[in-house]
This record gives C-alpha cells, sequence and structure tokens, in this order.
C-alpha cells in the first residue's frame, strides 16, 4: 500500500479543496493509498511538514495555490535526494501557473485523479540564495502583487486583480540598475522588471512566445525587461506584457546559473510569495530535482 502526505491549504482560492475534501479522500482510498493528512495553519507550515514527515511517505500530494506548492517544494528540496517522495499538485489558487506548465486540469476531482495517478515525470527546480522556488524569481514591476494584494481581492477578481495592479503601477515605476552575470556573460542593465523562470506563464500571463520553453533542461530563462526613457519605449513595454511578442526592450538569456548585483537592495518574490530583498542574488538551476505528476501528452523517442 501507497503511502501518501496529503496536506492542503484550507483557505486557498475560494476554499475549494474543503468543499470536495470527501471526494478527494475517496479518490485517493480508492487508488489504494495510506494517507496522512494535514492542513496548513499558516506561513512555511507546508514545508515543515514535509521536512518532518515527507520521508516516511512514497508520494506528497499538495492542495492549494502556488504559495502552497512553493512551500511543499522547499520542503522536499531539504530532503536527501535519494528519500525524496515524489509530488502531485491540485491547484487551487488565484493563478497557478505552474499547474498550467505541466497541464494540470483546473477542476478539483480531474487534478486529484491525475496527482493519484502514475504520469509522472522530473522537473527542474530553482535556488535563490538558499530558498528554492519552482517557476520564477522576479524582482521590480508587478511582481509583489501577489502576496501584497488581499485574498478576498484575488478570490473577487481572479487575474485581473494582477493585471490592474500593474496597470495602476505601471507610471510609478522604479528603475533598477543591476549587473547581470549568465553562466559567466556579464552586462550591465536598467531594468523595470526582470525574471528568472522555466514557466509558460507569470500571473496567468503568456509573457513570451518565441521559443518552447522546457521544464526540465538545466537552464533558466531571464527575462530583463529594460527601462522606458520615452514614450515610444514604453508602448513596447506594454505590448510585451500584454502579447508577449518580444521587442528591444526585453533581453532574453539563458543559463544554468544567474547572478544579480546592485548598489541597492532588490526586493525578490519567489513563486508569487516574498523573496526578501538583496544586493546580490545568485540563482541556480537544479535539474530534474523532483518528480511531479502531470497532464502533458507524452514525447515519442526521437520525436
Amino acid at each position: 500500500m501507497e503511502r501518501v502526505l496529503f496536506i492542503y491549504n484550507p483557505h486557498a482560492g475560494k476554499g475549494t479543496v474543503k468543499n470536495k475534501l470527501s471526494d478527494i479522500m475517496e479518490l485517493f482510498m480508492t487508488a489504494g493509498f495510506e494517507v496522512t493528512v494535514y492542513a496548513t495553519r499558516g506561513q512555511s507550515d507546508a514545508t515543515e511538514i514535509v521536512k518532518r514527515c515527507g520521508m516516511a511517505h512514497d508520494r506528497v500530494i499538495c492542495a492549494g495555490g502556488d504559495g502552497t506548492l512553493h512551500e511543499v517544494t522547499h520542503g522536499l528540496m531539504e530532503l536527501p535526494p535519494g528519500q525524496r517522495p515524489s509530488c502531485g499538485y491540485i491547484p487551487a489558487g488565484t493563478v497557478n501557473d505552474f499547474a498550467a506548465g505541466i497541464k494540470l486540469p483546473k477542476r478539483i476531482l480531474k487534478a486529484a485523479e491525475i496527482a493519484a495517478g502514475d504520469k509522472c515525470k522530473a522537473f527542474d527546480i530553482g535556488e535563490m540564495n538558499g530558498n528554492y522556488f519552482t517557476y520564477v524569481a522576479a524582482f521590480g514591476a508587478f511582481t509583489s502583487v501577489s502576496y501584497e494584494t488581499p485574498q478576498a481581492t484575488k478570490n473577487l477578481f481572479g487575474k485581473t486583480a494582477y493585471i490592474l495592479d500593474g496597470v495602476v503601477k505601471l507610471n510609478t515605476i522604479k528603475s533598477i540598475p543591476v549587473q547581470i552575470d549568465v553562466d559567466g556573460e556579464i552586462w550591465e542593465e536598467e531594468c523595470i522588471l526582470g525574471m528568472i523562470t522555466n514557466a509558460k506563464s507569470i500571473g496567468g500571463l503568456k509573457l513570451y512566445r518565441k521559443h518552447k520553453i522546457q521544464l526540465d533542461d538545466g537552464c533558466f530563462d531571464g527575462i530583463f525587461v529594460r527601462t522606458p526613457k520615452n514614450p515610444i519605449e514604453l508602448n513596447l513595454v506594454m505590448n510585451f506584457l500584454l502579447t508577449g511578442e518580444e521587442n528591444p526592450q526585453v533581453h532574453i538569456v539563458q543559463g544554468q546559473r544567474i547572478q544579480i548585483d546592485s548598489d541597492q537592495e532588490i526586493a525578490y518574490t519567489l513563486d508569487g510569495e516574498n523573496g526578501g530583498q538583496y544586493t546580490r542574488t545568485v540563482i541556480v538551476n537544479h535539474k530534474q530535482a523532483i518528480k511531479y505528476y502531470h497532464g502533458m501528452k507524452e514525447t515519442k523517442p526521437g520525436a
């Protein structure tokens, strides 16, 4: 009998997990799981639960938003690689960027079926100054909205809450001078937004589309939006944010290790959570570090 640690956030999104809890547990029982259940009570609770109990289980399944998954992922990365259980995710938050990237359905029970299934693949995990993340480390414009916006507002407006916040703040965006080192290649830039990511969307918005993002290749994409100096450049920034089309205001690079230095402390967000403030950040990619249950199509050999 497979031992499963089930962690859920009763406050994520509109509290939909609580309403489906009995159905989820019945699904797990039907799958033959021996389930231990924890409801999170506060910040970092999920991380501590995984660190304390994870190695005694074969699979960890979490239900909640990107923040809940972020905490569970951090806990899993604190465990020895050889004793790290696989991870199922039932997205129940406002945006669920990582879930979209691995093709998880929005319906709770459909996602629970995948989390209880056998379609599993190892994906990359990021680390920034000792803190782990699943899909994005970011600074600058719009990046604080996820953890600064009240949950009630996100429940009411959904993705629109993120877009509205960005539009309101666009005219007050602060330019951030940085020095960027990507696998030894160094340059300086003035940015209003920087993202180190392997996500196909951030904040529910598809930010660029030129090339296919790989979630398991050991590399991150660094997306740096240059500070606009005139109305034409401002329009280019807006066009990128709204359509995802690349233009001269956007500098995109790829690398396994990205270091960002600045004379001033920069506030970061990790997977939509407050990531702290630093003058130097070192971000590295841990290739295929955690196995996640997913809904993606299987790739044929040689395809």
